[in-house]
């Protein structure tokens, strides 16, 4: 064995001395490495590039010394490096230093060999070690910092501390950069130690911006378009994501009427309301039609809404009300991540009405009985019993409390969302898995949604990509039979002396057999599911480095199915003997709406760059189409009410109903935009749309758009003020969109009514003309200008503002036609509508040391104005009128009280009996009478001067947001049960509120509300004595978070951990009336209330 090692060591020694003898010299040797190199009319850069990727040595060298752009042509085979070299530099006086995996150009040295090491002096001279810090305004080092030689293809990064180490040229320029901050650029000279402090950069100046079929930088816009990040609406925890986007963008109005589990959405309108028909904005998710309300925030990467007729017009015939692009979360990471979110919280109503006890009710509806010459209901021998029980017997002497035994108290809120994420250089995917739960304020109702998500992101090669999206919701909706609108109505509306439930537990009386007690808890369900499934599915192909190919193929199915199974609840007398069934019989109703909708696209994007001219023009086309069936089907009269389906019931009343719809829009599209030198900008967008709601001849429509913009801070007579304006750009634009979301999909059909109808004693179906065709009606189209301005002051300061003119055409109307003709009204082009207002965002970011912060604020106003309806005028509470806002408030003008009979005798006629007391209203006509022709329009429903602010700060690790949202100019308008005193009808009239005891008498002439009547109407007419300013300030949010220092966290085998607690809805500061949520103005004032909502909950990363 030792001889054998011994002899193996013989052997090696020998080897080994030779390597450690040879080793300098590979400094002068070149390694035997055969290269293939053909080209003609290479760039010398080209050359390079192929030398690396065959030998893996990166050519280095001064383009002082050499222009890489120089062509060449070479073509070999099999040749040795030195060959290929010294092709390249034949006749440029250079030779090559091979150092480490380097080839160094140099200056031809005449006393050595081509490709010989120079003197150490030389090398010296020629390259010098550069090393230095890269740090932040506060000296903390940046690790990762790029630092490259301008004009070569050498650089380092800074490590972990911020520190680096480079080889250049006396004459080199050092460039530094990293993302967040201004790159600088820095001689290297001749010193050997160069620090540097970067600044942070105006993150907006890089900003992409989602727009119509692409994406663009914030700074190249030349349309209006706001845009709202996926982290602004989780820092807010909503069930529906239109509600969180409240406050969120200038010229956005979201109003949210309802705390309804599964019906709190919010209202969105973009610019104001511009048509009389549908007026919701059109919702691209990923590209594919969707409701914004099927997408869970926690999905959502950032949400933009483009504004003006410029950015929307690509999207031709729906995009008048305005567009909202959201885009969801994508996989950005090779290894896996896991994360996890959940809230859960407590809901109670923001505002209810406080409503009188049994005594007072008693009092008040006597005084209101003898106002009105009647005998009073309750004797006074009664109400002093009652005044002296007390409430202990509740049979005889009841003072039910219909809001507390009704509501169920807090209503338990939660929501889990779990995101896993991951994949290969080829294949990313983004899997999650989102659980939304809300119960109601009432026993029976709740709010149920179920996400799955997963979006697949495929690489096949450089050219060649797709994406694969899909998703599947399933809500599930639960409501009392009788509906949670009507059980808050009963609840606000009976009066306190009548039972709920009887002292032996069985179900009183209530209101004439109405209880909203029994109902939520005995009454039967409505339960709405509503499964729902997408696919998206997009290829990308890039042939070129400036042209690219996509096309999107994307189904939707979804089935919503209601069950409604009402049960008849027996109600008792105190005696214990039955009272009402109500209602009569136990009744179940079924329906099933299934609808199918396709959409396939393709588009052709191409990019070119000719010196300081850039341009990109997108080319494409797409095809819509969707079907839907709805059936339904009911009986009533359950023998065995445990058995809630339809063969249970009787066939005797039984019933079935359905419906089908389709309709298709295909469409062309394009857009080109065009910039000089990076501060004069130019975009056109054009679309064709065809549809099928519109007969032959008016089926086309064309919507094109121009803006331009001028960035004015880049021209040289504002170099002076970089430091102060960063960045100004002036926007202009005009364009043409169109509506096709009118009233039906057959508007210009003659329809048929069928009926069964009874002929002697036989049933006969029948069929008849029920309207009149109009094929000649099309496109409602709006048109709009818009100047706006986008500055950037001081690198942390940032103001958008922009003025519009907005006009809609052609609106949709039903004029009349002479009663002789028997026939509904056929729709028309008839109306015309203007949108003109402003917008104003502003927002600041900065730091004190640890402290960071950003404040934000939004105000924006529009003035609605029908301009013409073609004389059509309506006599409802809410009016569209020439000269006013779409659903103008319209009623008499109230001029106070009457303050004797005698006053009421000496004015026009009014309603019933009127007398001292009682609303006067003006005679605006002068003849005596007051009736219809005296109504004016005496407020708008549509909010003006509407404002948000926001804060957003952090600190060590805590941080805070803080979300104020309202109206500045708004009326309110409350007049029905909830407001008007024992305003139900029969004799016992309903309840009345706290409030209206501040009621009219001789001693109290200046009082709040009239006298109290019963069985009159004069105070109950539509007028402005109800009208009340909804204005208000709500404090909407208030998040406050901690999250774990990175270093404990890891020690916890965790990335990211945070904790939070939340109060949504918190306070509202108005003067509009108690009890009641302002953000419902108008109204009988007994909806479903918004709710405020208190939430702790936790976000881990793994």
């Amino acid at each position: 064995m030792l001889k054998k090692l011994t002899r193996i060591g013989r052997i090696l020694l020998p080897v080994i001395f030779m390597l450690h003898v040879l080793s300098p010299i590979y400094a002068k040797t070149q390694p035997i490495v055969r290269l293939n190199v053909k080209g003609k009319n290479i760039s010398l850069a080209t050359l390079f590039k192929a030398i690396k990727s065959q030998t893996g040595l990166t050519v280095f060298y001064s383009n002082k010394l050499l222009d890489d752009t120089e062509k060449i042509s070479i073509n070999v085979e099999q040749a040795e490096l030195a060959e290929v070299l010294r092709l390249a530099l034949k006749g440029r006086k250079l030779d090559w230093l091979i150092k480490e995996k380097y080839i160094i150009l140099q200056k031809e040295n005449p006393l050595a060999e081509p490709g010989e090491a120079k003197s150490t002096e030389h090398e010296r001279i020629l390259f010098q070690q550069i090393k230095g810090l890269v740090t932040d305004a506060e000296g903390n080092g940046i690790p990762g910092v790029g630092v490259k030689i301008k004009g070569a293809s050498r650089g380092v990064v800074t490590d972990k501390d911020g520190r680096y180490m480079i080889e250049a040229e006396a004459g080199d320029v050092l460039v530094f950069s990293y993302v967040g901050y201004v790159t600088r650029e820095i001689p290297a000279g001749s010193q050997s130690t160069v620090n540097v402090k970067l600044e942070i950069e105006d993150a907006s100046l890089n900003e992409v911006v989602v727009v119509g079929y692409g994406t663009q930088k914030k700074v190249n816009l030349t349309g209006a378009v706001s845009q709202v990040t996926g982290k602004d609406l989780v820092a807010r925890p909503m069930g529906q994501t239109s509600a969180a986007l409240q406050g969120m963008a200038p010229g956005v109005t979201v109003k949210q009427s309802s705390g309804r589990p599964g019906g709190d959405g919010g209202n969105i309108r973009i610019r104001g309301i511009g048509t009389i028909g549908v007026a919701d904005p059109l919702v691209m998710i990923d590209g594919i039609e969707g409701s914004i309300n099927n997408i869970d925030p926690n999905l959502i990467e950032s949400i933009s809404i483009l504004k003006d007729a410029a950015s929307s017009s690509i999207y031709g015939s729906r995009a008048a009300n305005g567009v909202i692009l959201v885009t969801t979360k994508r996989a950005t990471a090779d290894q896996i991540n896991i994360s996890y979110n959940n809230y859960i919280g407590w809901q109670d109503p923001t505002n209810m009405p406080k409503l009188v006890n049994s005594l007072d009710y008693m009092l008040l509806l006597n005084e209101a009985y003898t106002n009105t010459g009647r005998t009073p209901l309750y004797s006074a021998a009664l109400i002093e019993e009652f005044r002296q029980q007390g409430g202990r017997n509740s049979d005889q002497y009841p003072n039910t409390d219909w809001q507390k035994e009704t509501l169920t108290g807090s209503g338990l809120q939660q929501s889990h969302f779990l995101t896993i994420e991951g994949g290969t250089q080829k294949v990313k995917m983004l899997g999650s898995f989102g659980l939304f739960d809300q119960k109601g304020l009432i026993q029976n109702s709740g709010f149920k949604r179920y996400t799955i998500r997963n979006n697949a992101d495929v690489k096949f090669s450089d050219k060649l990509k797709a994406r694969v999206d899909l998703q599947f919701v399933n809500a599930v909706t639960t409501d009392p039979a009788a509906g949670s609108g009507e059980i808050f109505q009963w609840m606000n509306g009976i009066p306190a002396n009548q039972i709920g439930v009887n002292e032996s537990g069985q179900w009183g009386v209530g209101w004439n057999g109405v209880n909203p007690i029994s109902a939520t808890k005995d009454g039967g369900t409505n339960r709405t599911r509503g499964p729902f499934g997408s696919l998206n599915a997009t290829v990308n192909y890039k042939p070129l480095e400036w042209l690219e190919a996509e096309v999107a193929y994307s189904p939707k199915y979804a089935l919503s199915s209601t069950k409604n199974f009402r049960k008849a609840i027996q109600s008792y007398l105190p005696n214990g003997s039955t009272s009402f069934l109500t209602p009569a019989l136990t009744a179940l109703t079924e329906g099933k709406s299934e609808s199918f909708y396709n959409n396939m696209r393709a588009t052709l994007t191409a990019s070119k760059n000719f010196d300081e001219h850039n341009l990109k023009l997108l080319l494409g086309a797409s095809r819509e189409d969707y079907y839907n069936e709805w059936t339904s089907a009911s009986r009533d009269t359950y023998i065995l009410p445990q058995y809630p389906v339809l063969n249970g019931g009787s066939a005797v009343n039984q019933q079935a109903n359905g419906s089908a719809e389709e309709w298709a829009l295909q469409s062309l599209f394009s857009r080109l935009n065009y910039t000089w030198k990076g501060k004069y900008l130019l975009e056109v967008n054009a679309r064709y749309d065809g549809s099928s709601r519109f007969s032959e001849g008016n089926k086309y429509g064309f919507f094109p758009s121009a803006s331009a913009g001028w960035r004015i801070s880049e021209e040289s007579f504002m170099s002076g003020l970089k430091g102060t304006i960063n960045d100004a750009k002036i926007r202009v634009s005009w364009g043409r969109l169109g509506n096709q979301q009118i009233v039906g999909t057959y508007p210009s059909v003659t329809t048929l009514l069928l009926e069964s109808t009874a002929m002697g004693k036989q049933i006969v179906n029948t069929a008849a003309l029920n309207s009149l065709a109009n094929k000649n009606i099309s496109w409602e189209t709006t048109e709009e200008k818009n100047i706006g301005i986008d500055l950037t002051l001081f690198k942390n300061f940032s103001v958008t503002a922009d003025y519009y003119r907005r006009r809609t055409r052609d609106i949709l109307l039903e004029l009349d036609v002479p009663l002789i003709i028997g026939l509904n009204k056929p729709f028309q082009n008839a109306g015309t509508v203007d949108n003109n207002g402003w917008e104003l965002g502003l927002a600041y970011k900065g730091n004190l040391k640890d402290f960071n912060y950003n404040l934000s604020f939004n105000l924006s106003d529009v003035k609605n104005t029908v301009v013409d309806l073609k004389g059509i005028n309506l006599s409802n509470l809410t009016v569209n009128r020439e000269g006013y806002s779409i659903s103008s408030l319209f009623g008499y003008e109230a001029q106070g009280y009457f303050a004797s009979d005698a006053e009421v005798a000496a004015h026009a006629t009014q309603f019933g009996a009127v007398k001292a007391g009682d609303i006067r209203y003006k005679d605006q006509n002068g003849d005596g009478l007051i009736n219809e022709s005296d109504k004016v329009i005496i407020g708008s429903t549509i909010p003006r001067l509407t404002f948000a602010a926001n804060l957003a700060a952090a600190y060590k690790g805590f941080d805070l947001s803080v979300l104020l949202q309202g109206v500045g100019k708004a009326n309110g308008y409350l007049n029905g049960p909830g407001i008007l005193p024992f305003n139900v009808g029969g004799a016992l009239g309903g309840t009345i509120r706290e409030e209206n005891k501040n009621r009219w008498s001789p001693e109290n002439p200046n009082a709040k509300y009239p006298r109290l009547a019963f069985g009159e109407s004069n105070n109950e007419q539509a007028s402005s004595f109800w009208l009340r300013d909804a204005s208000y300030l709500r404090i909407k949010n208030i998040q406050l978070g901690y999250a774990l220092p990175a270093a404990l966290a890891a020690k916890l085998s965790i990335k990211r951990l945070r904790v939070f607690a939340n109060g949504s809805n918190i306070a509202s500061f108005d003067r509009f009336l108690a009890g009641y949520d302002v953000e419902a103005p108008v109204g009988a004032g007994t909806s479903y209330p918004q709710v405020k909502l208190y939430s702790f909950g936790v976000e881990v990363g793994f």
